[in-house]
C-alpha cells in the first residue's frame, strides 16, 4: 500500500513485481490480505516501512470484540428495498428455521447483494423472451 483516504476506504497500491505505483484507487472492500513475508517484498523493492504507533491500548483491543460482530452464514438476497437514503434486503438465513429477516445494506455481504442482482436480471430476459 502506498496511499489511504482520509476515510480509509480508497487505497493506491503498488505492484508486487515492479514496484511501481498504480494509477487508480482500489476500494478496501476489493483487497485481499497479503500473505507471503513482508521482509522479503521491502528488501525486493527497497522500501522502508513507516514505523506506525499502535492506535489503541492493549487493555482496549480486548474490549473491542463484541458478540455483535459475530458473521451469520446466508442462503440468498431475496428482495430489496430503499427507506429514506438507506437500502435494506431481505436475508434468508441458513439456519434450522430459515428464518428471513429485513437487514441494512451494511450487514449483507457484497458478494450475496451481487449474486441477487444477477439473478434477477437473469429472470427477468427470461420472462421477455416468453412474451415475445
Amino acid at each position: 500500500m502506498v496511499w489511504k483516504s482520509d476515510d480509509g476506504l480508497l487505497y493506491r497500491l503498488r505492484h508486487c513485481a515492479t514496484g511501481k505505483e498504480s494509477r487508480a484507487a482500489v476500494h478496501a472492500n476489493r483487497l485481499k490480505v497479503y500473505r507471503d513475508d513482508r521482509d522479503t517484498f521491502y528488501l525486493r523493492h527497497n522500501i522502508k516501512p513507516k514505523q506506525v504507533e499502535d492506535p489503541l491500548p492493549k487493555a482496549a483491543e480486548e474490549d473491542i470484540v463484541t458478540p455483535e460482530d459475530e458473521w451469520y452464514p446466508t442462503e440468498r438476497v431475496l428482495s430489496h428495498k430503499k427507506v429514506g437514503n438507506k437500502e435494506f434486503y431481505r436475508v434468508r438465513w441458513l439456519d434450522d428455521q430459515a428464518s428471513e429477516t429485513w437487514e441494512p445494506k451494511e450487514n449483507v455481504t457484497q458478494f450475496a447483494i451481487d449474486q441477487y442482482f444477477v439473478e434477477k436480471r437473469r429472470k427477468s430476459t427470461q420472462r421477455r423472451r416468453r412474451q415475445r
